[in-house]
């Protein structure tokens, strides 16, 4: 009977040991909330932070994903596979009116020649409508409450606005990650302080490589200055809103994009153009890609298409050219100058 009790005494030791290692493991386990926020406004955008959040999520974080629609056609294209916890912020009634014209606008590009003031006028668009859609968000005071109480410990924001940032300023998110969908912004490098060297260094949005001669430096440095001129715009006047509305004292873009942990690039180092950076920048290109082939299958209707012949060549101009406001004229030649050079025999 002693013995028994002995072993019924080492059995209740060593299950009070287990469950001690099992709670104490459950603090190294214990995964951070995240909010990220992504304005819908362009596919390839939403992707890359979808990506973003699904990735967190699969590591087991505590994942929320904040949406603003921008545009109604693409609101159901979250880019989201595995997180759930989604916040959308409905259209503002003034970024519907403006994209009332977006077709009317969008076949205006094909034909449009480069100049700066068409240049400047779709800028001033789209200043008009991000600046409009932030203050939709920001005052929504329900919602801004609701983000302060669940205590999120890190808040990632794209920055193609300076929105996001605001938003998780006004939520009290102590630490602040800041993510681009392109290669980089030069309005952002400049803010945490990575040099711009147009003379070497291609442009953002230029159109050189990395040897130029002194006309393509030239050009690269108009790209440079065109490029930050548009993208400061959107910044000082989502800025400005948020003075507005929270007082003076409210952080300027250059201190919210400053005081970020990190910045977040759809870069790939192998094959970019080498230039200054900061450890603080941290290059993901190809997180949006999925090589898994059981991820990758095709739906039907896609899958009838390309089975339809031996070869087919598939074109696109990305979520903001749109094919379908190519003028005809711009379809056939597109489809005769194909034929002609890729399947000439």
């Amino acid at each position: 009977m002693e013995n028994s009790s002995n072993n019924v005494c080492i059995v209740c030791k060593g299950m009070n040991r287990c469950c001690a290692l099992l709670l104490l493991s459950l603090t190294v386990c214990n995964g951070y909330k995240f909010l990220v926020y992504t304005p819908i406004f362009g596919y390839s955008h939403t992707n890359f932070m979808g990506a973003i959040a699904d990735t967190l999520t699969e590591a087991g974080h505590d994942v929320t994903v904040l949406m603003s629609v921008m545009d109604l056609e693409q609101q159901d294209k979250t880019g989201l596979k595995l997180t759930d916890k989604i916040i959308k912020v409905p259209t503002d009634p003034r970024v519907i009116e403006l994209m009332r014209y977006k077709g009317e606008t969008l076949s205006k590009m094909w034909i449009m020649q480069p100049s700066l003031f068409g240049m400047m006028q779709i800028a001033d668009n789209m200043t008009n409508s991000f600046t409009y859609q932030c203050e939709r968000l920001f005052n929504d005071g329900p919602l801004i409450k609701r983000l302060k109480k669940e205590k999120f410990d890190v808040g990632i924001a794209e920055v193609f606005d300076i929105c996001g940032l605001g938003v998780l300023e006004l939520a009290k998110i102590p630490a602040s990650i800041a993510a681009f969908a392109g290669v980089h912004m030069d309005s952002i490098t400049e803010a945490i302080g990575e040099p711009i060297i147009p003379s070497y260094v291609p442009g953002a949005l230029g159109a050189a490589g990395d040897r130029m001669s002194f006309v393509d430096r030239f050009k690269n440095i108009l790209d440079v200055v065109l490029g930050r001129k548009l993208f400061n715009k959107v910044f000082e006047m989502e800025t400005q809103a948020f003075r507005r509305k929270f007082g003076s004292h409210f952080k300027g873009y250059e201190q919210l994009l400053a005081e970020t942990s990190y910045v977040i690039t759809n870069s790939n180092p192998y094959l970019d153009y080498p230039r200054p950076m900061l450890h603080k920048t941290v290059p993901i290109g190809g997180i949006a890609v999925s090589i898994d082939p059981k991820k990758n299958k095709l739906s039907a209707k896609w899958d009838a298409i390309l089975n339809e012949r031996n070869t087919t060549v598939l074109v696109s101009f990305g979520s903001v050219a749109k094919a379908i406001y190519m003028p005809d004229e711009y379809r056939q030649n597109g489809l005769q100058s194909y034929s002609k050079r890729l399947f000439a025999r």
